[in-house]
């Protein structure tokens, strides 16, 4: 079988979106019987070309893109994207997208505009954005959403939605749930005891991941409980000088230590400094591979309950409603105060981790693939 992967981002870009698809193509080339070739819109950067044991094809032209098309058995979109159409369809070639946002939901894609939700329901997000940006702007993007739409509805094989979240937030035709596969293994070593710091945040440092309410959160555990209680924060972005500041306005300078963003046995390291994490996304996150990789890491979590994150860590931690830091320190302060609570939590988390090894959404993948090309065929 011969599947051509597109990932809009991909590797040497780093995210969510580009560790799974680099474990979906591994896993595929490491399944046997599988070629991927990988189409994406990301530079290759100045690292020297890497040997991913499969061909990238960075920005290629129409040309290539219809070569490309022709040349695979079925095509697996990573996110809901028109990209490389209308090949596809010319081609008859069978299609499945992924769902890791909300492009056929609302016209931004993301239910986040401006620091702030917005609407991921179509006729909602139309009005919010026509409120925004005037009518004009609305009807356009509003038309690409309904062209999004009318693909997902009557062109796609299959839908894959990457958690039952998604699959409710998103309820399409011919939709199955396959949670996205995350390299979780490397976490284990994270699995430290005595670590100095009692709470910890890892990912990006932007308004959506609710790190300033996190910061509101600590500050109210401080005035409870008074000095002691330290924060590492694991992570770079936009937000950081917003973040840094409200640091300072809450007095909490001593207490907080900026990690900045890590990577491979660092990023380990740094993890394993750290005793509850805590993932305060204001952002409905589609899934969470970072609780799982801190699950791998048997850290017991605090997680915003709308979302996907949630559903991932199941009673492997505890959860808040997004958005509210007093609710969140109320958490916060309990876990500070019950180890064995915190000794339960952890070992939960090492047990619920196994649940989420790659390989299995792997074969998943693979078992969805088969079946797509064997209808076409039929």
């Amino acid at each position: 079988m011969k599947v051509l992967l597109y990932s809009h981002a991909f590797h040497p870009s780093v995210g969510g979106v580009e560790t799974v698809s680099m474990a979906l193509a591994q896993g595929f080339i490491a399944t046997g019987g599988i070629e991927c070739r990988v189409v994406t819109q990301s530079e290759a950067g100045t690292a020297p070309p890497a040997d991913y044991g499969f061909e990238v094809f960075r920005r290629p032209r129409r040309a290539q893109q219809r070569e490309l098309v022709r040349w695979a058995d079925v095509v697996l979109f990573n996110g809901a994207s028109l990209t490389l159409q209308p090949w596809v369809l010319l081609a008859r070639k069978p299609f499945v997208w992924v769902h890791v946002g909300y492009q056929v939901a609302c016209i931004d894609g993301l239910g986040w505009v401006d620091n702030a939700s917005a609407p991921i329901t179509p006729l909602a997000s139309v009005r919010f954005h026509a409120r925004r940006s005037g009518w004009a702007t609305a009807l356009r993007e509003g038309i690409k959403l309904w062209l999004r739409r009318g693909v997902a509805h009557f062109a796609v094989d299959r839908h894959v939605a990457i958690t039952q979240w998604m699959q409710q937030a998103l309820p399409l035709p011919r939709q199955v749930q396959i949670y996205n596969p995350f390299p979780i293994s490397q976490f284990a070593g994270a699995d430290m005891p005595n670590p100095e710091f009692d709470f910890f945040y890892m990912g990006r440092l932007v308004q959506e991941k609710g790190v300033d309410i996190l910061v509101r959160a600590f500050a109210e555990v401080m005035r409870r409980h008074g000095p002691g209680p330290r924060l590492l924060l694991i992570g770079d972005g936009a937000a950081r000088p917003v973040i840094e500041q409200l640091v300072a306005e809450q007095g909490l300078a001593d207490a907080v230590v900026f990690a900045g963003r890590q990577s491979g046995a660092a990023l380990v390291e740094a993890v394993g400094r750290g005793a509850i994490g805590i993932i305060p996304s204001a952002w409905y996150e589609p899934m969470g591979g970072v609780a799982i990789e801190l699950m791998a890491a048997g850290k017991c979590l605090i997680v915003s309950a709308q979302g996907g994150l949630a559903e991932c860590v199941g009673d492997a931690g505890l959860s808040f409603p997004n958005g509210d830091h007093t609710a969140l320190a109320d958490r916060m302060h309990r876990l500070l105060d019950d180890p064995v609570r915190r000794a339960a939590l952890s070992a939960a988390a090492r047990t619920r981790a196994q649940q989420f090894l790659p390989g299995r959404f792997v074969a998943q993948y693979v078992a969805l693939l088969r079946d797509v090309v064997a209808r076409r065929q039929a």
